[in-house]
């Protein structure tokens, strides 16, 4: 499918094409641990080695222009991120998705390719998937803790303010949802926080109140972003 199609042409002050298209791809395996500022640089250095046209801004220091709509922490995989570009020259999505899984380095898949739909503010929430195993406690009793530990009516966690100083915080408002089962012998959490530019919940802060307040450290710890939603419960797109 064209770019052009169906879609009004944009330009920019000097009249070059600028065609806006949002990427949605995933950030697993070693990726997970590339900071956003690397993330990046690696797909700047993609889209030079295949050769998308990607328009740069203008002025003193022209910069390939790149937004991403929720910047994953450091060691969190990520099923449905998404970079939004524009392009100075029309082409298809396919021929985009093709050229930059042909550049991009291990566990940087891209899934589509398409038209720019809600803006980043629409991001209302995510679904985390989080894999356990812990020494001492089989995957029943770690589920079990779980369940016990999501209910109460308080979950008071410690987290860092803008001055960078521990600050207590009752997180149990933000749990949107969540469910625990055993799956292949490991305990999985599926949970749904806050996300966007008002408010982010890292499941960290969860993942580490859960080990103090039960004194155990876990063996396996996998934290999986599986869903970027809208308010309505849509997902982002």
């Amino acid at each position: 499918m064209s770019l052009t199609s169906g879609m009004k042409n944009v330009v920019d002050i000097q009249g070059t094409l600028c065609l806006p298209i949002r990427v949605f791809f995933t950030k697993t395996g070693p990726s997970k641990y590339m900071s956003h500022l690397d993330l990046m640089r690696c797909m700047t250095r993609a889209i030079r080695r295949a050769g998308v046209p990607i328009w740069y801004t203008e002025g003193f220091n022209p910069h390939p222009f790149m937004t991403f709509a929720l910047p994953l922490s450091l060691g969190t995989s990520g099923l449905c991120e998404s970079m939004d570009v524009r392009l100075t020259e029309d082409m298809s999505f396919e021929d985009v998705k093709k050229r930059l899984n042909g550049a991009l380095c291990e566990g940087i898949e891209v899934l589509s390719v398409g038209y720019i739909g809600e803006k980043a503010t629409a991001i209302h929430s995510a679904v985390y998937g989080v894999t356990m195993t812990a020494d001492d406690i089989d995957a029943e009793a770690l589920c079990a803790a779980w369940e016990r530990y999501l209910s109460q009516d308080a979950i008071i966690v410690q987290k860092k303010n803008k001055k960078k100083q521990l600050v207590d915080m009752d997180v149990k408002p933000h749990v949107l949802d969540y469910a625990v089962n055993v799956q292949d012998d490991c305990a999985r959490l599926q949970i749904r926080l806050p996300a966007g530019n008002n408010l982010n919940v890292n499941p960290n802060i969860l993942i580490k109140g859960f080990e103090q307040a039960h004194g155990l450290t876990f063996e396996r710890c996998e934290i999986v972003r599986e869903k970027i939603l809208t308010e309505s419960g849509e997902e982002f797109k």
